[in-house]
């Protein structure tokens, strides 16, 4: 009996050991996998298309097959254009079930054809006259006519027969790189080295080819010795490449775009908009994985075409200025924005020039509906589209009456509440691509449960003709977490004294403003105390000049501002900046605080270099650079450092809070982004008691603002009912509630709003994961 206890103890401990090998096998395995997968990321950011290629080939050696890694092998074999690599990703892709369109199994078939691969082409053929209906995308008649010449022939001469009457379709080029045999394993090796020179059946004809041409206006030119300077040659040259592009393959704008980090499923996104969409789809990215690009990608490409030259986009109006500035520095397009003086001044110039950035609430008013409507546009770009859903409304109504060529709607919710959102955005599409409304409901949306489809294979088959949406897990987006601190500080009494005398001037004036644009200035000046009293005097200063009533008074408040000579604030900023051993990045509103903390930086001797708006390109970069190679502190305004890599630095301090949310995450965003190694840290400053502190309270404590991805904090917000912006919020009910114990239910009224929103967005998230999945991603 004893000799079985032991004999039964060692195979327990040899069964124990042999589980934990194994599991520490499996642990090296995901590690390795995981390392890879980060080697593809970086070699396709770098442009190193074939080791990215050779990467994700070594994980289809080790990995069952799966879409993601589908993708990864067909996004790096289409960016080197060797066919060889093509053809292995599509060959991987149909015998694991994970081609979706139709013109990658036309493609597959051409490559098999050419690679004498027969077994292969005559599966994928029948797969396309068989299951076609299950493919996105449709095939022309040139299509089918060469699906029926592959099926009734057997060499590689036809594909070039092919290629030759229908450049237009090529979507890959002839070069394989010589590392590889350009001729797959299923091909006998004396068929690689004579597949080209096969001689065709007797059943084909002959085709004989004469080219001619008359030399005589060559000549003409010649004789004539006409000379041209350097630069109209160079452009000459560029148009004539580009007249011979009728693929989308190649974007043709990468190389004119500045500071922009567009990412490989970017691309792709792109060149399927154009290549399969026309033009016409919903971005359906999940949030912070770039919509905004790939949209811009696609205006700039038909530009560089030349088949866009008006065009309109529509935004909710606290992105205005993002994306003016973003079209500008990154893709050198100068659109006129609905923020503009000549919107002011000339709105009907404006509304003709060619290139408009409108805010939707602005468009779609009476006032300038006809204007918008009234003209045609080559392409027409919505964001935050979900603000269409309802077809009843004005929006829905606007971006339907518009006369346009292109369109691209943008949204990470394309449904909220109900299918037939959905319908809704894809009518404005497409109309008639998802039937009838009543035939819609009858089809896909489930009795009694406006929410649940039904007959979801064949709805989403109809989607993924009309939708893209990449999801992190496909674009491995990992970014490191992020934490927030919010540090209170106790202002001096001359200090506390002044802001509430600002509070009173304020609340009282707003009161009997005589107009909105004194509302406006008023509400500056508020923004403005919270920054610094520096930052303050100056718009008092502009109040009393202007007059209306309270010149006196907004002088008198200047004057002490400008005695106010210390600041408890700046001093606790002071401490942590000589208490951290990190770099940081130090971002304040207005400059008038920015040459404050310079002055204070300077006379206790911390390492600094200043980021402002007046400084040119050149001095920017110096800025940016002499920081990266090892200056302390980047005492930047706004949204310093835009179109620059900053994810060396993994801390920011916000000296003063931006009203508007969307600004908070733009600025964190600088260094919260793709790439950033670190876990950041932020550090957001405030006086005890003031409306900043409210915002940071409503974001922070209900919200969790500082842990949502960049971009869901706009989606919560966009869902608060009526038409206000978050900022004109928290001063209305910060002017209009003198008393303290009203103020502080109308601000938890608010914060339960927010809440109840980001109760709702998440709902909604939900119901997009369940109907969309992963199926519509790159």
């Amino acid at each position: 009996m004893a000799v079985d206890k032991d004999l039964k103890r060692k195979r327990k401990r040899k069964e124990k050991e042999a589980k934990r090998r194994a599991a520490l096998q499996r642990e090296a395995a995901a590690a390795r996998m995981r390392d890879l997968q980060v080697e593809f990321d970086n070699d396709m950011m770098q442009g190193q298309y074939e080791r990215a290629w050779k990467v994700a080939d070594r994980m289809r050696r080790s990995l069952p097959p799966n879409h993601i890694l589908f993708l990864m092998l067909h996004a790096s074999a289409r960016f080197t254009k060797a066919r060889v690599y093509l053809y292995e990703a599509l060959r991987y892709g149909f015998e694991n079930g994970l081609l979706r369109n139709k013109e990658d199994l036309l493609e597959l078939a051409r490559l098999s054809y050419e690679y004498v691969n027969r077994a292969l082409m005559k599966s994928v053929l029948d797969e396309l006259e068989h299951n076609g209906s299950a493919y996105a995308g449709r095939l022309t008649k040139r299509d089918r006519d060469l699906i029926a010449r592959l099926k009734s022939s057997t060499v590689s001469t036809l594909i070039e027969k092919k290629k030759a009457e229908e450049p237009l379709k090529s979507t890959t080029r002839e070069e394989a790189p010589s590392s590889h045999n350009a001729v797959p394993e299923s091909a006998p090796p004396t068929q690689a080295a004579s597949a080209v020179e096969a001689e065709p059946p007797e059943d084909l004809p002959q085709l004989s080819l004469l080219a001619e041409a008359d030399p005589g206006p060559i000549l003409r030119v010649v004789a004539a010795g006409t000379a041209v300077p350097k630069e109209v040659l160079d452009v000459a040259l560029e148009a004539y490449q580009v007249s011979f592009q009728a693929t989308y393959d190649e974007l043709l704008c990468l190389n004119s775009l500045a500071g922009v980090e567009s990412f490989w499923y970017q691309q792709e996104t792109a060149r399927k908009v154009m290549k399969h969409f026309r033009g016409r789809a919903i971005l359906a990215d999940e949030v912070g994985l770039g919509k905004t690009i790939e949209a811009c990608l696609v205006l700039k490409e038909y530009m560089v075409r030349g088949l866009v030259k008006e065009a309109l986009i529509l935004v909710p109006s606290a992105l205005v200025n993002q994306w003016q500035a973003e079209l500008q520095h990154k893709f050198g397009l100068d659109f006129v924005s609905t923020n503009d003086e000549l919107f002011k001044q000339d709105p009907d110039r404006f509304w003709r020039s060619p290139l408009v950035l409108a805010s939707l609430q602005t468009a779609r008013t009476k006032r300038h509906f006809d204007a918008v409507t009234s003209r045609f546009y080559d392409m027409v770009i919505v964001d935050e589209a979900h603000h269409l859903k309802n077809h009843t409304t004005v929006n829905w109504k606007l971006v339907n009456t518009l006369k346009k060529n292109f369109l691209l709607l943008l949204t990470a919710t394309p449904v909220q509440n109900n299918l037939e959102e959905l319908y809704n955005l894809v009518t404005l599409l497409k109309p008639g691509h998802l039937q009838t409304r009543k035939a819609f409901k009858e089809q896909f949306v489930a009795r009694g449960n406006p929410s649940d489809p039904i007959n979801r294979e064949k709805l989403r088959s109809l989607l993924r003709e009309v939708m893209v949406r990449n999801t992190r897990s496909v674009a491995h987006v990992q970014l490191p977490p992020r934490f927030a601190m919010t540090i209170r500080v106790d202002p001096a009494p001359r200090e506390a004294a002044f802001y509430d005398a600002v509070n009173a001037f304020v609340r009282e004036q707003t009161a009997k403003a005589p107009s909105a644009l004194v509302k406006q200035q008023l509400r500056k000046v508020l923004e403005a105390v919270g920054s610094s009293p520096p930052a303050a005097a100056g718009l008092l200063e502009n109040l009393a000049h202007q007059g209306n009533g309270f010149g006196r008074s907004a002088r008198e408040l200047a004057e002490e501002a400008r005695s106010l000579t210390e600041s408890a604030k700046a001093n606790r900023v002071l401490d942590l900046v000589r208490a951290s051993k990190d770099p940081l990045i130090l971002f304040v509103n207005h400059r008038a605080t920015l040459l404050t903390l310079h002055e204070l930086f300077e006379k206790h001797h911390v390492d600094h270099v200043l980021f402002q708006g007046g400084m040119n390109n050149e001095q920017k970069r110096q800025a940016v650079d002499a920081f990266r190679n090892g200056r302390r502190v980047l005492l930047s305004t706004g949204t310093g450092g835009e179109g620059h890599n900053l994810q060396f630095c993994h801390a920011m301090i916000n000296y003063d809070l931006p009203w508007n949310p969307m600004e908070i995450e733009q600025r964190i965003g600088r260094i919260h982004r793709i790439g950033q190694q670190h876990p950041v840290q932020i550090y957001n400053f405030c006086a005890s008691g003031s409306i900043e502190d409210r915002i940071l309270d409503v974001l922070d404590r209900k919200i969790n603002m500082f842990e949502l991805v960049v971009g869901e904090i706009d989606m919560i917000l966009g869902r608060l009912q009526g038409e206000k912006e978050f900022a004109e919020l928290v001063y209305e009910l910060w002017v209009s509630h003198a008393d303290e114990e009203a103020r502080n239910k109308a601000f938890e009224s608010l914060a339960s709003q927010i809440k109840r929103a980001r109760t709702a967005y998440e709902k909604t998230k939900a119901l997009d994961e369940t109907l969309f999945q992963d199926d519509f991603g790159m």
